[in-house]
């Protein structure tokens, strides 16, 4: 197995992608480094994931689930907004190649193409709204208990 190009190359350039990101959202220096961190994770996460053998979706649902943790994470830590993290942190799974795909196949006529791919990138759409959602939730839930439990002893 090729480390260099499999693992090691990919992480890079989500980091990079990750860093032109946070640029374009004016988000500052120490937050873009810590966000482009959130790039690496993912892209680790997911082609772990993918190496196991397990689904498309699946990849793309625990790469999400890691980085909207990282995301909490830090967002509590530095005392700003999870979005700051999150956003940038998701770009390197965002399934554009899927949905230009979709569009040259549906450029080229073939209907039936065009409605398998739309049906990928949806489900892999899904499936990262999903896995942010699902720590989102589990996040506010702990909170709101961990909050309860605070008052409770006071």
């Amino acid at each position: 197995m090729d480390y260099l190009n499999e693992l090691v190359l990919p992480a890079l350039y989500s980091f990079i992608a990750s860093i032109a990101f946070g640029i374009q959202f004016n988000i500052r220096f120490r937050h873009i480094i810590a966000a482009a961190v959130g790039g690496i994770i993912s892209q680790v996460i997911f082609n772990a994931a993918e190496f196991s053998g397990s689904s498309e979706m699946l990849c793309y649902f625990l790469a999400a689930c890691s980085i909207s943790i990282y995301a909490e994470i830090l967002a509590r830590r530095l005392h700003v907004p999870v979005n700051m993290y999150l956003v940038v942190a998701i770009i390197p799974l965002v399934p554009g190649s899927m949905i230009y795909n979709a569009m040259i196949t549906l450029l080229s006529g073939d209907n039936s193409g065009f409605a398998e791919q739309c049906a990928l990138t949806f489900g892999v759409a899904g499936s990262i709204a999903m896995g942010v959602f699902a720590v989102s939730s589990a996040a506010r839930i702990l909170t709101a208990a961990l909050s309860g439990i605070k008052k409770a002893v006071k």
